[in-house]
């Protein structure tokens, strides 16, 4: 299996942090967070993309963090999942919390039932869900959790120990899944899912598409086979802001995001997301966020 970091950055930087411990073996990574004050600790507070399965289980207290430009906190028994994402954690102080990722080469390498799989990416789509663990799932997730614990702990060299801990990452996927799974099959037979949801989820898809090329809403709505005024007011209406807005900030982003975690110069970043100059990137970066940026790589 290829050693590939999830999120290098948080690895390299965080990893002697009181409070705070990263594991990576190569396409399964975990942080396991108790009563961090993250104040102390700015990388945690930078947007950070990881194109993996990712899942947050909160076993004491609460963790604020946002997913996909969407606000979330979780409280104890509760965990995250979400297909990909850009995360970005706001609130860790007296909580106890596990944050895992996984790539898709890890769950092909594993074995991982497709059907498995497939039923949990269509089920996630690009959004997110936070689920109550009930005693029983939570005692299993408890105890599968334990268990990583301890194996990050010891000698990983061994290839017996590395395929024991990658089986018991895979055991509690499943068991977080058939979390997962019991619930939103109740929420669809109730018929919950609002309409203006489906079209935010679809704006958020294809804007993680299209992010690069596309920064107007005629040609979102166009996808959606929607007219742009109907899509900006069903978009405003769920969410308190207009789809200009949705689609500023997730290009931004995603310049934070370069500007933090690449080696790409401000020049390249701009070239990358279709800016006719570095310049005219400069202007609607510092519109959006107040800083110019190189003002927020140097923060």
């Amino acid at each position: 299996m290829t050693k590939k970091s999830i999120f290098p950055y948080y690895t390299e930087v965080l990893r002697s942090v009181d409070g705070l411990e990263v594991s990576d073996v190569g396409g399964a990574a975990m942080m396991h967070f108790e009563d961090v004050d993250i104040d102390q600790m700015p990388e945690l507070k930078y947007p950070c993309r990881i194109d993996a399965l990712v899942i947050v289980v909160c076993l004491r207290g609460e963790v604020s963090f946002s997913s996909q430009l969407n606000n979330y906190t979780l409280s104890e028994n509760q965990f995250f999942i979400s297909s990909a994402s850009v995360i970005q954690f706001y609130s860790l102080a007296d909580s106890e919390a596990y944050f895992m990722a996984f790539t898709s080469e890890f769950l092909a390498n594993m074995n991982i039932d497709v059907r498995v799989v497939g039923q949990l990416i269509s089920r996630l789509g690009t959004g997110g869900y936070i689920v109550d663990l009930n005693n029983d799932e939570l005692q299993g997730v408890s105890r599968f959790l334990a268990t990583l614990h301890d194996h990050h702990r010891t000698d990983l060299m061994s290839e017996y120990r590395m395929a024991s801990l990658c089986h018991v990452y895979c055991a509690m996927i499943y068991r977080i899944v058939d979390a997962l799974v019991g619930r939103e099959v109740a929420v669809v037979s109730m018929g919950v899912k609002e309409r203006s949801s489906e079209y935010f989820e679809k704006l958020m898809s294809l804007l993680s598409e299209h992010y690069r090329e596309e920064r107007g809403v005629e040609f979102y709505a166009e996808k959606m086979h929607i007219s742009s005024k109907h899509l900006s007011r069903v978009i405003r209406s769920y969410t308190g802001r207009s789809v200009h807005q949705w689609i500023d900030e997730f290009v931004a982003l995603e310049i934070k995001n370069l500007l933090k975690y690449s080696n790409m110069s401000i020049q390249q970043i701009s070239y990358f997301l279709n800016f006719p100059n570095p310049s005219f990137m400069g202007q609607y970066f510092k519109r959006i966020t107040g800083m110019t940026p190189g003002e927020y790589k140097k923060s």
